[in-house]
């Protein structure tokens, strides 16, 4: 009986290292992901930045080719006589 508790005892120490090494890994884990958590925050930020020039970009650049288009339609009624 003796015999049976001191392997017992062996494997609770065991165990209780085990758990250590877990508590240690779960502890950089969570330093881990609250890094990621702070990077994709600014990833988030830095596509939206992006998204609103390419907003205003795009605004931009379609009133510049209606203005050309409508610079070309005076042009061409100019030229045709269609305007006097």
């Amino acid at each position: 009986m003796e015999e049976r508790f001191t392997k017992l005892e062996g494997r609770i120490d065991g165990l209780a290292a085990n758990v250590a090494v877990l508590t240690a890994d779960v502890a950089v884990l969570k330093t881990d992901v609250t890094w990621l958590k702070t990077k994709v925050h600014e990833v988030r930020d830095e596509v939206h930045n992006v998204r609103d020039h390419q907003e205003r970009d795009f605004r931009v650049l379609f009133g510049a080719i209606i203005f050309v288009a409508l610079g070309l339609a005076a042009l061409m009624a100019k030229a045709f006589g269609w305007v006097h």
